[in-house]
């Protein structure tokens, strides 16, 4: 490694400290080696329904992550690590990733739980008639957990989907502004401030649902901390 520049050989050596090697024995080892066991030790997060990717984007700019945003809106296909694909016919098997999932979210779409003026329950409520939202998004997003069993999952949607999400999934885990999550996750608390719905509507853009329904990169970043800080007994 005498031909490396310093600061890279430093680097190098930091890594291989970080994956439980010795200052001794890291002289003879291989750097791409050492990367390839980087990539191997990376825990995975899944982010189904992903949109622009709000609640992944910590995970993103974390080096310990790697993500993998999943959505079927081809506006969309810029936003980083996305894969075009619907969540509602996904197989597990179709992720094509060899890494341990740790933790997987999924904010389905929340059409059918908004209060907003022209949603569809309350358009139906203005004409008298009776309206069922949909649940099925919430039931495949279900059987992905049960599919793929990660550590930890959440789900999140607007408040609207309490009394319709509640008999399936149990009480909220946490609320913060409009945001509700369910999952099995370490609590946290959360008291940055929240950008209101309206500072991010984007009233003429295609994706102007997309924009409203971003959940802030302050949300994530408690979400990631709330993980990486949390301990188990096999921990020790």
């Amino acid at each position: 490694f005498s031909g490396l520049r310093k600061d890279k050989r430093n680097e190098l050596i930091d890594l291989y400290l970080e994956l439980g090697g010795t200052q001794d024995s890291y002289y003879g080892q291989n750097p791409k080696q050492l990367k390839k066991m980087q990539k191997m030790m990376k825990k995975m997060m899944v982010d189904f329904w992903a949109g622009f990717g709000g609640m992944s984007e910590a995970f993103f700019q974390s080096p310990g992550w790697d993500v993998l945003r999943i959505d079927n809106n081809p506006l969309l296909s810029e936003v980083p690590q996305m894969v075009l694909a619907d969540c509602m016919t996904l197989e597990p098997y179709n992720l094509g990733t060899n890494l341990q999932i740790e933790y997987v979210h999924c904010s389905f779409p929340c059409t059918e739980f908004s209060q907003a003026f022209n949603a569809p329950g309350p358009n139906a409520k203005r004409q008298g008639l009776e309206f069922k939202p949909d649940l099925r998004p919430a039931l495949k997003a279900i059987e992905l957990i049960e599919r793929i069993k990660p550590k930890y999952w959440s789900f999140e949607n607007v408040k609207g989907s309490i009394p319709h999400l509640t008999p399936i999934l149990g009480e909220p885990a946490i609320i913060i502004g409009s945001h509700v999550f369910w999952g099995n996750f370490p609590r946290f608390k959360y008291n940055l401030p929240l950008e209101f719905k309206k500072d991010m509507d984007k009233r003429h853009s295609p994706l102007r649902a997309n924009y409203r329904a971003k959940i802030p990169l302050g949300i994530s970043k408690v979400m990631l901390n709330a993980i990486e800080s949390q301990k188990c007994i096999t921990d020790y």
